[in-house]
């Protein structure tokens, strides 16, 4: 018997909502943990990295390291959690009609 028929394969867990990847993770005989020790299970938010990665093998009751956004300000693509500015309306260009 081959080491490998006593381990599960890793699955895809990122692009998730957090619940989902906790899910998937279970029904792999895993454990998904989240490395922010501040995010509550019970907030939303979509699973950005994972380590292992997808397609991995581990033993069943190993844990797979999520981080998990609940944001734009948490991956890098928002403004920095500012409102959008407010102000008056752009002018048309110059020769614009």
């Amino acid at each position: 018997m081959g080491q490998r028929e006593h381990m599960t394969v890793v699955p895809a867990l990122v692009g998730l909502p957090a619940t989902a990847a906790h899910d998937k993770a279970l029904d792999a005989h895993l454990l998904a943990v989240d490395q922010d020790p501040s995010h509550k299970a019970s907030v939303v938010g979509t699973v950005t990295a994972q380590d292992p990665a997808a397609g991995s093998y581990l033993e069943p009751g190993h844990k797979v390291l999520i981080w998990v956004s609940t944001g734009p300000s948490d991956d890098g693509g928002g403004g920095g959690n500012q409102p959008l500015p407010t102000g008056p309306a752009p002018k048309a260009p110059a020769g614009a009609k």
